[in-house]
């Protein structure tokens, strides 16, 4: 398959193929379930780490790790940076969060000393 004809299969240009191919842009994670697809094999293979977030309940593991800072809704969404309404959606499963929000909610973690691979089973590189 050309990667002109895996572009169009995905509903995207060739130049981002080529980019996804070179390493140069994160494989967004609708773009690998799709891709995945395409290519008839497992999507966990073409996961960075905030696709692997989006691929677990991220909904459980927030809920799981603000638990264990024994933290509130509002006081971890405080302390992650982001307006308390937002997060709670992203808790309850009605918002998907950016990368940017995983970007802090990472960095949050490492603050705190907690272990990141609180979020999923394979530990941030």
């Amino acid at each position: 398959m050309t990667t002109r004809q895996l572009a169009e299969k995905l509903d995207i240009v060739p130049a981002t193929v080529v980019m996804y191919e070179n390493g140069k842009h994160p494989i967004p994670y609708d773009v690998a379930v799709k891709l995945a697809d395409v290519l008839e094999i497992e999507a966990s293979l073409l996961y960075d780490d905030f696709s692997r977030f989006l691929a677990v309940p991220y909904t459980e593991v927030l809920k799981s790790v603000r638990t264990a800072l024994e933290l509130s809704q509002k006081a971890f969404a405080e302390q992650v940076g982001i307006v308390p309404s937002y997060y709670y959606k992203i808790e309850e499963g009605n918002r998907r969060p950016s990368r940017k929000i995983y970007q802090k909610i990472c960095a949050t973690l490492e603050a705190t000393n907690l272990q990141t691979s609180l979020l999923w089973e394979h530990p941030l590189q």
